[in-house]
């Protein structure tokens, strides 16, 4: 069943505009207080921003899951959302070429359930294993009024291992696989798809029901990111989560000539991304502005490297494709699809 309703991502109540008003705001505070404290903060644009200690450089970085939350504890799946909390904070570390090291981990529930808080908790514990960093503490909020359902975010630091380098007209963009929808856009999702659709109803084109397929854990990168920089393989990287392809503008931002990234060369979206613009009518620019569209991370490299990326890929358990390249231009990310065009 199709609606002639169209959706976007600000009808259902997340507005990507105001997102970075909102961010430019707490940008001017912080830099504003930095100069009053006498701290110098580097990399307020980039994915971790960082501090110096002496010889070191270390990242602060907070990210949660969202209202994927929602789903998972109505599927009982709630260690899924500790797994998720972790992977979207070392996969935005990663790109800025930080090693995660040490963590706290809030944890937010409406009345004192141990099974809950459990499951949350072992999912944590399973991806930081991943990840190869040590949970320190945290804090366990019991919110019987304020809260409706649980929440996780995890409070990360990472130390640089390694620094990106500027990418060139003429470096291809390689693109790994995500498994699904990852941990972004589910309001939308909520409200255009959840209404109509029950999350145990088992869609043929997906080969699952609706609900195994919005629960799927988000893929970690960062380990094969942080490889992929030791071993000089690729230049920068860009996680596509919270505003999806537009968050390629920080790749053009480090390009010194006037250049466009043009993705010719994507693989075909997966059956969620069809379903999901198919079943809330999303404009096409709107999917990729909202959705990763089954590309979880990006890598810039060389053209000689882009095979070698890849086969690295690959031997980490993930697809990864030559998905396009950066060109001259002027400042613009270029998609092109079956389905048409679209520039931001």
């Amino acid at each position: 069943m199709s609606t002639s309703q169209e959706w976007t991502y600000a009808k259902a109540g997340v507005d990507l505009t105001k997102h970075r008003r909102m961010h430019a705001s707490a940008h001017e505070l912080i830099l504003r207080l930095a100069q009053e404290v006498g701290v110098e903060i580097q990399g307020l644009d980039e994915y971790a921003p960082y501090v110096k200690i002496g010889d070191l450089e270390i990242c602060l970085h907070v990210d949660g899951v969202g209202t994927k939350t929602m789903i998972l504890d109505h599927l009982n799946k709630l260690e899924v959302a500790g797994w998720d909390a972790v992977a979207m904070n070392v996969n935005d570390i990663a790109c800025d070429g930080f090693r995660p090291y040490a963590a706290s981990v809030y944890v937010s529930l409406p009345e004192s359930n141990e099974e809950k808080f459990n499951r949350i908790m072992q999912g944590v514990y399973e991806a930081a294993k991943f990840s190869r960093f040590c949970i320190v503490g945290g804090e366990t909020a019991i919110m019987p009024d304020l809260v409706t359902g649980p929440d996780v975010c995890c409070f990360l630091i990472g130390i640089r291992a390694h620094r990106p380098t500027a990418p060139s007209i003429g470096d291809v963009i390689v693109g790994v696989e995500s498994n699904g929808v990852h941990a972004n856009g589910y309001t939308l999702i909520r409200r255009a798809i959840l209404t109509k659709h029950s999350l145990d109803k088992y869609i043929p084109e997906l080969g699952a029901t609706l609900g195994e397929e919005l629960s799927k854990p988000t893929y970690i990168y960062s380990n094969l990111t942080l490889e992929l920089y030791e071993k000089r393989l690729v230049k920068c990287a860009a996680h596509i989560t919270g505003g999806a392809y537009t968050k390629l503008r920080r790749i053009l931002k480090k390009v010194k000539e006037k250049a466009d990234i043009l993705l010719d060369s994507l693989p075909e979206p997966k059956p969620i991304f069809k379903f999901i613009q198919r079943e809330a009518n999303v404009p096409l620019d709107e999917m990729y502005r909202v959705f990763n569209m089954g590309i979880g991370m990006v890598y810039v490299t060389s053209r000689e490297n882009a095979e070698e990326v890849v086969k690295v890929c690959k031997r980490h358990g993930f697809n990864a494709h030559v998905i396009g390249k950066i060109c001259e231009g002027e400042g613009k990310i270029r998609i092109i699809t079956k389905e048409g065009s679209i520039t931001y």
